[in-house]
């Protein structure tokens, strides 16, 4: 994946003496972010209540999106991912949306710490190394415990994701 070749090499380029590599727990657990799922939203849920808002599921192909609904659940950027469709990490910048039970979602909480996008090429970069079945789902407690990733400081985040 072409993500995977320019993160390692920018991170080499502007960090030359290393980067802080975080598991993503320590980083709720220090409440640089927080995680969670969704919540039940069924078809029948969508079609009875119709409206704009798009409602994002486990699917690992397209973005994900189910349908359009008249509610919705966030209304900032976030991060999710397919629970039961691989683990797939979707960038969620629609106004408005919601995700679905089987989905997980990761807010940035501490953006003093970390450009949420550039939080996303990361744990893309990892996820292309991993396998998620139907035992092995990617539940945002196994999110926690299987993903490390380098967060160099601010400013280069930010021209990372400049240049991606």
């Amino acid at each position: 994946m072409q993500t995977e070749v320019n993160l390692e090499s920018l991170l080499m380029k502007w960090c030359p003496n290393g980067v802080k590599y975080f598991w993503i727990g320590e980083l709720e657990d220090s409440k640089k972010i927080s995680l969670g799922r969704g919540k039940v939203i069924s078809k029948k849920e969508i079609a009875d209540n119709p409206g704009s808002y798009p409602v994002y599921s486990s699917s690992a192909t397209g973005d994900g999106e189910i349908g359009r609904y008249g509610q919705y659940m966030f209304d900032d950027i976030r991060l999710s991912w397919s629970i039961d469709g691989g683990g797939k990490f979707f960038y969620r910048d629609a106004p408005k949306y919601s995700i679905t039970n089987v989905s997980g979602w990761l807010e940035v909480v501490d953006k003093n710490f970390i450009e949420i996008k550039y939080l996303y090429y990361a744990m893309t970069n990892e996820w292309v190394k991993k396998s998620y079945d139907y035992t092995h789902k990617a539940h945002p407690s196994v999110i926690r415990k299987e993903y490390r990733i380098p967060l160099p400081p601010l400013p280069v985040q930010q021209e990372i994701v400049r240049i991606l």
